[in-house]
């Protein structure tokens, strides 16, 4: 006969903790050296991203660069997007998870296409100018698996 000890069956129901991180902070992540920011200017759509509910969380995009850095005006609302180190930006005018700091973790040659994301994992995004092909789509999503994303977890955005 085999006795159970209730402390042990009750721990088996606590509930993991609450988390909106869409990563796995202990993967390991880097932005791109080489980042060009003033190429991204010009319209960018949202292809996909990590986020709870909505159709999308930045949307459209405008990029402008400037002196300052580069400037964005989206659905997300108007923000500087500051150097912040190499493939690195720190919003200024952006709240919640779009606030932090976000890396450039891949930008295909002719900057078609953008993948960003920030350390904690609570934003990531893939951007593109117009239709992704399904090759890049690919790369990105396979990029932010090697970041530490989980990629059943981006959504599809709805523009």
């Amino acid at each position: 006969m085999h006795r159970v000890i209730p402390a042990l069956l009750l721990a088996g129901c606590t509930a993991a903790p609450a988390t909106t991180a869409y990563r796995d902070a202990s993967a390991p992540i880097s932005s791109i050296a080489l980042f060009d920011a003033s190429r991204l200017d010009g319209e960018w759509r949202e292809v996909a991203s990590f986020r709870d509910s909505g159709a999308c969380l930045i949307c459209r995009a405008r990029f402008s660069a400037g002196a300052e850095g580069l400037a964005m005006e989206s659905g997300a609302g108007r923000a500087m997007l500051k150097p912040a180190g190499p493939g690195r930006m720190a919003p200024v005018g952006l709240k919640g998870r779009l606030g932090e700091p976000w890396w450039v973790l891949w930008v295909d040659a002719d900057y078609r296409t953008l993948v960003i994301g920030t350390p904690s994992g609570e934003f990531g995004a893939v951007l593109d100018r117009g239709e992704i092909g399904p090759d890049r789509l690919k790369a990105a999503r396979e990029i932010l698996g090697w970041a530490g994303y989980d990629v059943a977890r981006l959504k599809p955005s709805r523009l």
